[in-house]
């Protein structure tokens, strides 16, 4: 369950990636509003539609979406390994 500081449930952010960051850190659900000065602000799932006249909604990010995995936390198989490699055993003298 998302903990948003109800008195004041919105916080200034530069880009779109560090309010997302944000949020998904700390566990909160909500969306992303991009406003008119460039910045945007992440709101809390209560946010009035309309409170900020500038503002248009670029994403949510909902109690599901918290919970599933990010894609983007996981390597892919081709950055992972280096694939098969030919390894040769031989016996050692005795």
């Amino acid at each position: 369950m998302s903990e948003w500081n109800y008195t004041k449930c919105a916080k200034p952010f530069g880009s779109q990636q560090e309010a997302r960051d944000f949020m998904v850190s700390r566990g909160f659900a909500g969306q992303i509003l991009k406003r008119d000065n460039g910045g945007f602000t992440a709101v809390c799932p209560t946010y009035p539609e309309g409170y900020y006249p500038d503002a248009v909604s670029v994403e949510t990010i909902d109690e599901a979406a918290l919970a599933a995995p990010s894609r983007d936390e996981h390597l892919a198989d081709s950055e992972c390994c280096a694939g098969p490699q030919d390894i040769t055993i031989s016996r050692l003298p005795q």
